[in-house]
């Protein structure tokens, strides 16, 4: 039986979902992983649930996966979001300190970042996170925690994350249907960053590229801290779909030949190298160049990473990327992609491999699992008192309350 706190990330895809139960220790917070299950998705598009059902059937048989391997039974959440939804922008609060020892204290951080989260916000969006960047007192920035400094005049840098509220309550929905409760709600690329991303990058500044199955999240870091998001609508499963269509085969066989012959290397490929394949509806193997593959793929990839390098420019933070690119997710595992991207981008580029975790590490140290493993880092941080605490949570008892109303039919 787990000796510390149980912790699992929840990482709904347009691909795939990963169940990840973990156990973090009471002392220190080290998280081991004790079980994995993924289960295809059938229910996203573009990271965005268009099937309740089929994604509660997915969560459900992942879930039960990862229950069999870990011997543990779950209760409770920590889940991704993602999707062309998802906007972010940058807040600046300011409060007067007027205690009279002119002492900083919890409550003052709070209503500073309170004060913060006090944006124009359409009615169908909600804040997901307000992350400070940075507190300011009387004139000093660069202040990490203010808490016991003396001044009469703080203010915080945050960086706000909204999202569609239909897409966080259909997630909601689809959670909680599989008998499960959600402890904590969390963008995708803050989470994979936290198990790609070494410290000395965050501080000196890189962009995180993952590359989902539907869509693609940047994350821009400098000073530690997260200063700009965003997502760019190509993921893998465009990649499937092209291949799909020029070898004119099931989305299924499309898929196991990106996996084991894909690359984005026009050049230097062995000029005679081939694979074998089978059309749609026949068994009748099919020999094709390499080449070929390399001629659907390397279009679609090229179309992707230009998209990320406009969406880095158009950051303003293009210019204060010392630690370069990291990509991560399914995609970052095509061959060339690294190169590729480097090239496009004019950064140096390296491929994020999640790590910091411990027990069944092996079983999720590819790049498509840096989500999952950042998930159940981000619980084990808040589980171990380590970590701030950066999401909406006011927002999070609502859509509990207004889920357990639709679910009990009133």
């Amino acid at each position: 039986m787990p000796k510390g706190d149980i912790v699992v990330g929840l990482d709904i895809g347009t691909t795939k979902v990963a169940t990840i139960i973990a156990e973090v220790a009471h002392e220190g917070g080290r998280v081991d992983i004790l079980g994995v299950g993924t289960a295809p998705s059938q229910g996203l598009r573009r990271g965005v649930i268009v099937d309740i059902e089929r994604t509660v059937g997915a969560i459900l048989e992942s879930r039960d996966k990862a229950q069999r391997m870990a011997g543990a039974e779950i209760h409770s959440v920590v889940v991704g979001v993602t999707g062309e939804h998802i906007t972010s922008v940058n807040s600046k609060g300011v409060i007067a300190i007027t205690h009279p020892d002119r002492q900083v204290t919890d409550e003052d951080v709070a209503r500073v970042m309170e004060n913060a989260r006090v944006i124009v916000l359409p009615p169908d969006r909600d804040i997901i996170h307000a992350i400070p960047r940075g507190f300011t007192l009387d004139g000093q920035n660069g202040i990490r925690s203010p808490v016991g400094m003396s001044g009469t005049r703080l203010e915080v840098e945050t960086h706000i994350v909204t999202g569609a509220t239909t897409f966080l309550r259909n997630v909601a929905t689809c959670v909680e249907r599989a008998g499960l409760r959600i402890e904590d709600m969390v963008l995708e690329p803050i989470a994979t960053a936290d198990s790609v991303l070494m410290n000395a990058e965050k501080d000196l500044g890189v962009a995180l590229v993952d590359i989902g199955g539907g869509t693609s999240d940047i994350a821009i870091f400098q000073n530690g801290d997260i200063c700009w998001s965003g997502v760019v609508p190509v993921g893998g499963v465009y990649v499937t779909r092209d291949i799909a269509a020029g070898l004119r085969t099931s989305l299924e066989e499309a898929e196991r030949v990106k996996l084991e012959h894909g690359t984005t290397q026009l050049n230097g490929l062995v000029t005679e190298a081939t694979f074998n394949y089978r059309h749609v509806g026949s068994d009748e193997e099919i020999t094709e160049r390499a080449q070929f593959l390399a001629e659907i793929i390397e279009p679609r990839m090229h179309e992707l990473f230009t998209m990320v390098k406009a969406e880095i420019n158009r950051s303003n933070f293009a210019s204060r990327l010392p630690a370069g690119v990291v990509v991560s997710g399914g995609g970052a595992m095509l061959a060339g992609a690294r190169d590729l991207a480097g090239e496009i981008t004019g950064l140096p580029v390296r491929i994020g491999f999640p790590g910091g975790v411990g027990g069944l590490g092996e079983s999720v140290a590819a790049p498509s699992f840096a989500t999952g493993v950042g998930l159940v880092q981000w619980g084990g941080r808040m589980h171990a008192g380590l970590g701030r605490r950066e999401t909406a949570g006011g927002f999070l008892a609502a859509l509990r309350d207004w889920i357990r109303k639709i679910l009990r039919g009133g």
